[in-house]
């Protein structure tokens, strides 16, 4: 038979395991990570206290608010946040103090991730530590110089004519962010993922869209779907950004101006014809649009057109427009305006690639195409 004591003992054991178990642990100082995984590619930067970003490829990004908790006896972190724009269910993201393989290398990252979001998604892979508590970096953060961040436009690859690397009608591009890799390969865009340990970077296999482009672009399409892959040291000097095997530059990319949507007026020069097809305006019409104090307006080669929209540094909500009235002579022209203005409400984000704006659906099919203006 168990004594009194035994069950004086017992109750303080269960009155211990619950609040290991159940009660919510202090806020702790949240470590800057970046999380990241393929199939599909994602990534989750939580560098900022209180904030976290997560970017996937079939959506902008999300920013979310919220905090961690912590269970040191399971070595895990719980970071949940609520969408700043207050739709959506929450994020969760389970961080284990586990080694991980990102799959792309033999490099292995100190924090295992779990990612769980409010459409019933989940998300598995890695995390690199920015800093640690101290101050001293573990996985050092780019420097200011960075390899993350820009468009970096092509200028130099190893094995193309020079001719075939400015024969397309847009440069080929990429952009380096939270691991993850997009970019317009000379005919088509592209995404994957990518980790960066000290002056290497990692870039995994690649996806994107699939379009049949006409020569020169599809031997550009090739090199570098087949040169940007692999394990490269990197070096950013000034605005140049050079990929080396050894010592040999394989890539060598400039960095784009900062892009802006404002200040400009853009002639469009193609757009989803919503048959899974860019296409050129018609003869004798034009499709421009400009920018301005939370308004875009232009004209839809008959008639003109307004509508608001907002827009962060690469994302874009356009809203309903306000379309005059003018009767469209001509075969085609008022189904390309109905083209044309439904392809622009569909945009879900914006990039200023080789002096050349490109929006794209969420689904990452381009909307549209545009060349400033020359005043």
């Amino acid at each position: 038979m168990m004594d009194a004591g035994f069950f004086s003992r017992a109750s303080g054991y269960g009155w211990m395991l619950s609040i290991i178990a159940l009660a919510p642990c202090a806020m702790a100082a949240e470590s800057p990570l970046i999380c990241f995984g393929n199939e599909p590619s994602w990534g989750l930067h939580l560098t900022e206290p209180g904030v976290a970003r997560l970017q996937t490829p079939d959506e902008p990004g999300v920013d979310y608010q919220g905090g961690e908790t912590r269970l040191d006896v399971i070595r895990e972190r719980i970071w949940r946040g609520k969408p700043t724009t207050g739709q959506g269910g929450d994020l969760v993201a389970f961080l284990s103090d586990a080694a991980c393989s990102d799959g792309m290398s033999d490099t292995v990252h100190p924090v295992t991730a779990r990612v769980s979001l409010g459409d019933g998604r989940f998300l598995a892979g890695c995390c690199r530590v920015v800093a640690a508590a101290t101050g001293s970096a573990v996985a050092a953060a780019p420097p200011a110089a960075s390899i993350e961040g820009p468009i970096w436009r092509l200028v130099e690859l190893r094995g193309l004519a020079p001719s075939a690397l400015a024969g397309g009608e847009q440069p080929a591009t990429a952009r380096f962010r939270g691991g993850r890799i997009d970019g317009f390969s000379g005919c088509n865009r592209f995404f994957g993922g990518y980790t960066l340990e000290g002056d290497r970077v990692v870039i995994g296999q690649m996806a994107g869209s699939m379009m049949m482009c006409p020569e020169p672009a599809m031997t550009l399409e090739h090199a570098v779907t087949s040169g940007l892959a692999g394990t490269f040291r990197y070096t950013v000097t000034g605005d140049r950004l050079i990929l080396r095997e050894g010592d040999e530059p394989i890539l060598t990319f400039q960095a784009e101006p900062p892009p802006r949507l404002e200040g400009v007026t853009w002639e469009v020069t193609g757009f989803n014809n919503g048959r899974q097809a860019v296409v050129s305006t018609l003869a004798g019409t034009a499709l421009s649009l400009t920018f301005k104090d939370g308004a875009v307006s232009g004209t839809a080669g008959c008639n003109t057109f307004h509508a608001p929209y907002t827009a962060t540094a690469d994302s874009i909500v356009v809203g309903l427009a306000a379309v005059t009235r003018r009767a469209c002579l001509g075969e085609g022209v008022a189904e390309q305006e109905q083209q044309f203005l439904a392809a622009l409400q569909s945009a879900t984000t914006w990039t200023f690639e080789g002096g050349m704006l490109d929006m794209h659906r969420a689904d990452g099919e381009r909307v549209l195409t545009a060349s400033p203006r020359a005043e």
